[in-house]
């Protein structure tokens, strides 16, 4: 019988080191949040913040750091702190392992657009899944090229607030780079802002140490990382219809693992449309430069992409009753509707 081939995704490849390092690891980690009265005290408040954690969150990421510290020792996290930080992402991802690849003309046109506007942070709760997996050639993270990036939203044990975590993959890095955006209320941008606002305080803006990288390829890389989970989010996104993992949840509330990714190609359709758009305008440039000092239409141009946020439910509500909607208007002539050319 042939050697099965192993998944060679970035993920999938270090959920088989985890296998290595801990073994029963997704095992353990399933039933003490199953059971967690097993080995949290009542007497701590444990049990009463975990019976605060939302129903969209699939499990903390932080959950995994008692079940670990329960099995081998409270000291084990001191040296193993970077690899632990990354099961509760892995976990989360497992339930579906979805892959998300952008087709190039949209994945070009939603990296380059600045990440401005009013954009609430609860537009990230329409995420496809509880965690995605989204590819990302080209992109580059404190100087390394990165091959993709996991993220999820997370409520976080410690701060009782709302994260939306990162989970950055490099080859060149062994142990994926764990990075959490807090989001609080306002917009996305006010979350950004917050982030550099809280790391003024230890670091002058100045020093070249800050960061491996520059400053500018650091907020670049977060930005691009947003846009891309932004459209994931918005209405109608150009890609198949995907069944959340919440519809497969058993009577204890876990989800089976798939064995494989599942690989889902975004904006193929709209994509062809940009590509057909912009071959549209190379011919009428020529055609109207052909045409000297005729009176003709305005010259069609390209508009940039960019976001347009409305909200739907009453007024008076508050979310999830009244919530944001997003939707992504792609670089295309003025005056032409793109929906009709999708194919």
């Amino acid at each position: 019988m042939p050697k099965k081939e192993l998944s060679n995704y970035a993920p999938d490849r270090w959920i088989r080191y985890l296998n290595r390092q801990y073994p029963n690891l997704w095992t353990d980690i399933r039933k003490g949040y199953e059971h967690p009265e097993g080995f949290i005290r009542r007497d701590t408040g444990g049990m009463e913040l975990l019976r605060s954690v939302p129903d969209w969150c699939y499990m903390p990421t932080l959950f995994p750091f008692l079940v670990l510290t329960h099995k081998y020792g409270e000291a084990f996290y001191l040296t193993h702190m970077e690899e632990m930080m990354t099961i509760g992402t892995l976990y989360t991802w497992r339930a579906s392992k979805g892959v998300y690849r952008f087709a190039p003309e949209i994945y070009d046109a939603l990296i380059s657009q600045p990440l401005s506007g009013n954009i609430p942070t609860d537009c990230l709760y329409h995420l496809p899944e509880w965690a995605v997996f989204v590819e990302t050639p080209g992109m580059t993270y404190e100087r390394h090229p990165i091959t993709g990036f996991i993220a999820h939203l997370d409520y976080n044990l410690f701060s009782k607030g709302i994260d939306l975590q990162f989970a950055i993959f490099s080859d060149e890095i062994h142990i994926p780079k764990m990075i959490a955006l807090p989001l609080g209320e306002g917009t996305i941008s006010d979350a950004m802002d917050r982030v550099d606002a809280t790391d003024n305080l230890f670091m002058p803006p100045n020093d070249s140490s800050r960061y491996v990288g520059s400053r500018d390829e650091y907020k670049k890389t977060f930005s691009s990382m947003l846009q891309l989970l932004l459209y994931l989010c918005s209405e109608e996104p150009d890609m198949p219809q995907i069944e959340h993992p919440q519809k497969r949840r058993t009577i204890s509330g876990g989800v089976r693992s798939p064995k494989e990714p599942q690989v889902w190609d975004v904006g193929v359709r709209v994509s062809n449309a940009i590509r057909n758009y912009k071959n549209h305008e190379r011919t009428a440039e020529k055609e109207m430069a052909s045409v000297q000092g005729a009176h003709s239409s305005p010259r069609p141009h390209v508009r940039a992409a960019h976001w347009h946020t409305f909200w739907v439910g009453p007024r008076s509500a508050k979310f999830p009753d009244r919530k944001p909607i997003i939707r992504w208007l792609p670089p295309i002539p003025i005056g032409m509707d793109w929906r009709r050319e999708l194919e």
